[in-house]
């Protein structure tokens, strides 16, 4: 776990200086500077964009890092892997752009009446796509690399510190909104630059095709897996974003703003399992391709269990101080109360049940992942398609916080029947129980109607009745050690 560990931190480090830069942006500038509809817009164009990249791409975001050791051991000096990572997603990108083309009569149709904004701008979709189509593949090369930190520095930080400064002069009407959203899409072509020049520093920058390497088996293997891997994917994207695609067009940009902000203070409690898993893909590649199945069970469990607990504490956090939270945001968006606790709900399971995911993608039984998705996407289109009419933007969360939980279940129960494998331990009772008293105690029972005595009360109040006894319990060995290693380090 040692290269987990400090990658982990490295990761938790850059993605929590995302996260504020990410609360500046999300919180302080976007709903204050762009109105709902507007914001709403970008929000849609970034999910839309994401959810073509993965057609796009072909399957080889997962390959990479699946076949990434067979081409090293076999030509440590020369294997040209990069060059197919480089050509044939370009391949799906030009099918794609000629399918949305033909497709654009049928988007207009969609979203003319709840969203014409949108309407003015979904052309954009196709080089957001190529932007992030490449930014992904290129990413899961370096991950390959065992460097998961450049791209999150790069995704989390720079992204973002950019796309800050394009708000601040659209504040100051030094250009207009349609320069705003053209300069928008295009700094997304800084991440996949910046990522290849990582590379090419790595002295790993092959795209000088190895012929020697390939052979018909290798390439049965590879395309029959990258079909899989396209195809889960695919439907992964799908579940993770159909809701803003859906509620542009069913509620219009407007709630589609208080949904995506919202979803966003939510989504901060997966960025521990976010870092651990970045760096975890590889070792479980390594692992699994050499049959070392107690060291799959035990990156498995651990995992898990470090995942739910810092998910919960993180959770709690933003729950203790929502409403105070809430009072930095227009009136409006109060609404997406509800959708944080829903969501985060459902990606607190998803952090109980570990890496799941990469241990079937990475193992012959990655063709599940395939076919849970398949059940999946009719599950999440059809509970959107149900809910967001009756409940709006809470009926959006609840179809997300359901599709989670029934992915990650079928996941867990697969795992558990054909690998036996399952991340679930007794520790895991004492975090839930805790994370919840405290939770409750803190949320419930302190209320001194001032914020600047509310919120460190409750902070303080919160981390005591939490982590202290999982401390005293060592219920987390590798957080009691990394909190010792620093104890020394500041008494030195």
């Amino acid at each position: 776990m040692g290269i987990i560990v400090r990658q982990s931190i490295s990761n938790t480090v850059v993605s929590y200086v995302g996260i504020s830069l990410g609360f500046v942006l999300t919180i302080l500038l976007y709903p204050h500077i762009l109105a709902p509809e507007e914001y709403g817009l970008t929000r849609v164009l970034i999910s839309a964009s994401y959810m073509c990249s993965q057609f796009a791409h072909l399957g080889f975001q997962h390959l990479v890092i699946r076949y990434y050791p067979f081409f090293r051991n076999a030509a440590p000096d020369g294997h040209g892997l990069l060059f197919w990572v480089i050509t044939i997603p370009f391949v799906g990108f030009l099918i794609f752009t000629l399918l949305f083309l033909l497709a654009g009569d049928l988007i207009i149709g969609y979203y003319s009446d709840q969203s014409p904004l949108f309407v003015e701008y979904f052309l954009w979709v196709i080089p957001l796509t190529l932007f992030i189509l490449y930014f992904e593949i290129l990413n899961s090369y370096l991950r390959s690399l065992r460097d998961s930190v450049t791209g999150s520095l790069v995704n989390e930080v720079v992204q973002r510190i950019i796309t800050i400064a394009l708000l601040v002069i659209y504040f100051f009407d030094w250009i207009s909104f349609s320069l705003f959203i053209s300069l928008f899409v295009m700094s997304y072509m800084i991440q996949p630059v910046l990522v290849a020049i990582s590379i090419y520093r790595k002295k790993e920058f092959q795209i000088i095709p190895n012929f020697s390497i390939i052979r018909k088996k290798l390439v049965y293997g590879m395309a029959r897996f990258s079909l899989y891997s396209l195809l889960g994917g695919l439907t992964t994207i799908i579940v993770w974003n159909v809701d803003v695609i859906m509620l542009g067009s069913m509620a219009g940009l407007g709630q589609t703003a208080i949904y995506a902000i919202a979803f966003y203070i939510a989504s901060v409690v997966n960025i521990p399992q976010r870092s651990v898993e970045k760096i975890a893909g590889p070792l479980l590649s390594d692992f699994i391709k050499n049959k070392n199945w107690d060291e799959v069970g035990s990156v498995y469990s651990k995992t898990s269990l470090n995942q739910l607990m810092a998910g919960l504490l993180i959770f709690g956090l933003i729950w203790i101080h929502l409403d105070e939270l809430f009072l930095l945001l227009p009136d409006i968006y109060t609404a997406g109360k509800w959708v944080v606790f829903i969501v985060a709900a459902g990606k607190l399971f998803e952090a109980l049940t570990g890496p799941n995911t990469l241990i079937l993608l990475n193992s012959q039984h990655y063709r599940v992942s395939f076919f849970a998705n398949i059940f999946l996407v009719f599950v999440t289109i059809s509970a959107n398609y149900v809910l967001i009419p009756l409940y709006g933007i809470n009926g959006a969360a609840f179809a997300s916080a359901l599709a989670l939980i029934l992915f990650n279940l079928v996941k867990l129960a697969y795992i558990y029947y054909w690998m036996n494998l399952q991340p679930l331990s007794y520790p895991m009772i004492w975090i839930v129980a805790f994370g919840s008293i405290s939770i409750y105690i803190s949320y419930m029972m302190i209320d001194f109607s001032s914020i600047w005595l509310n919120m460190p009360v409750k902070t303080i109040m919160f981390l005591v009745m939490f982590l202290l006894p999982l401390l005293y319990l060592n219920v987390s060995p590798d957080l009691n050690n990394i909190l010792r290693t620093i104890f020394k380090k500041l008494t030195r």
